[in-house]
């Protein structure tokens, strides 16, 4: 008799258990995953996809310098909640392939899910 009780104890433990635990699965995998901007795969990311005639001029270290003074640009607006370390004192690429760059930075935003872009509008949200 007392195998009985335990075995439907341990048989509502279990049970009572699963649906807990498959609740919240079914919650988390409702929610979106929390964009991460990654640095080094925004530098990868861009740089691939550059105009020839931009490579041309910009090469991965003006991207990435490009990338951090636009995240220290990010963080002093309140936009981020970190950012990189702090630039000064180096000279810029072209303006040209700095537009591009940050216009590519701005896809990569949607492509990782930090922006979504507001297509009636032109305007885009985070």
């Amino acid at each position: 008799m007392n195998l009985l009780f335990f075995l439907i104890g341990a048989t509502l433990v279990v049970v009572v258990a699963l649906v807990a635990v498959g609740r919240v699965v079914a919650r988390m995998a409702a929610q979106s995953r929390p964009a991460v901007y990654e640095l080094p795969d925004a530098v990868d990311w861009i740089a691939d996809r550059l105009p020839d005639e931009v490579t041309a001029r910009v090469g991965y270290a003006d991207v990435a310098r490009i990338l951090r003074w636009h995240l220290d640009w990010f963080a002093q607006a309140g936009l981020s909640s970190m950012h990189g370390e702090e630039i000064g004192g180096e000279t810029a690429p072209d303006v040209g392939g700095v537009v591009v760059v940050l216009d590519l930075q701005v896809r990569y935003l949607e492509a990782i899910g930090a922006l979504e872009a507001d297509t009636d509008a032109g305007k885009y949200s985070a």
